[in-house]
């Protein structure tokens, strides 16, 4: 029985697409996400991708892939292949680390290069529109200018090009999107990069190594997302109990605070009426009396008879 191909989805798979020895493929696919010169992508390097630490207690960060280009331009890659709600906060981070790890203490800032990160996500997103890639740069909100030699982030969402029309970005996400070995023999048709990365996901769904690691890694997702949904539940019947308590508590608060202001209320009322016997006993008019008390007309005439 033929193998079902590996999926770029999985680490071992995308990370031996864009190795060092496949140079080219990686600068066909930055060249048609990035708008950079073209001799950018004529000296690429894949390093190390570990963001290290800056002290002891300092957090640290793993890449998927990190690219230096011919000018120095810091480029992380990172593929998301399940839901996380700190993505964008996540991507922010490693942003930032691109562009303070190219310095050291006492350095001139002249030496910082532009720092890019590529987020290609297998989960929608971005549900406003039906883009399939936004490309997030700083910029002025009254006049919209651009921040000079400011970061950029780009996030490419798998799922929405299977509709788009034909480009060379287009291409690669459904190359990325393939399942069936049909599916990546027509990707591979349309550009000779993508072409060479099928053969690479060949080669691997044939090895048995590859396929064990990506069995481990498709088992670890799995192991993740259940926690992640008994920590949800958890969360939620936490959530309902406290919420439970949260409004017996309000309504303790509420009816104290209820009680006060009728309290209060009934208080100034009751030292209107004194006032108002005090003064009829004085024989002061009636319209004078609801005047100074604020009292009706009626209510004061009513006082009035009860005294009498």
């Amino acid at each position: 029985m033929e193998l079902k191909p590996l999926s770029p989805r999985f680490d071992v798979v995308f990370k031996n697409i864009f190795a060092e020895k496949n140079i080219g493929v990686l600068a066909d696919f930055l060249k048609a996400v990035l708008d950079l010169p073209a001799d950018e992508y004529q000296e690429i390097r894949v390093i190390d991708p570990h963001l290290l630490r800056r002290h002891k207690d300092g957090k640290l960060g793993i890449l998927d892939l990190r690219i230096v280009t011919k000018s120095g331009n810091s480029v992380a890659v990172e593929l998301q292949v399940a839901p996380q709600p700190s993505i964008w906060k996540r991507m922010e981070y490693y942003n930032a680390r691109l562009l303070t790890d190219q310095v050291d203490s006492g350095d001139d800032y002249d030496k910082i290069n532009r720092a890019i990160s590529i987020l290609i996500s297998y989960p929608i997103l971005i549900k406003e529109n039906k883009e399939f890639h936004h490309n997030f740069v700083k910029h002025d909100k009254r006049t919209n200018i651009t921040y000079p030699d400011s970061s950029e982030i780009h996030v490419l969402e798998v799922q929405k090009a299977k509709d788009a029309e034909e480009s060379p970005l287009v291409n690669w996400l459904r190359f990325f999107a393939a399942e069936t070995a049909e599916e990546y023999a027509m990707a591979a048709q349309t550009r000779p990069a993508i072409a060479e990365a099928w053969g690479v996901v060949q080669y691997l769904s044939g090895d048995e190594e590859a396929r064990r690691l990506a069995e481990y890694e498709e088992m670890a997702r799995r192991d993740e997302a259940d926690r992640q949904k008994g920590a949800y539940k958890q969360g939620l019947q936490e959530g309902r109990q406290e919420g439970r308590q949260e409004g017996r508590q309000e309504g303790r608060q509420e009816g104290r605070q209820e009680g006060r202001q009728e309290g209060r209320q009934e208080g100034r009322q009751e030292e209107k009426l004194e006032v108002a016997r005090n003064a009829l006993r004085n024989n002061m008019e009636h319209s004078m009396i609801a005047d100074l008390t604020g009292l009706s007309l009626e209510e004061v005439k009513r006082l009035a008879a009860d005294l009498t």
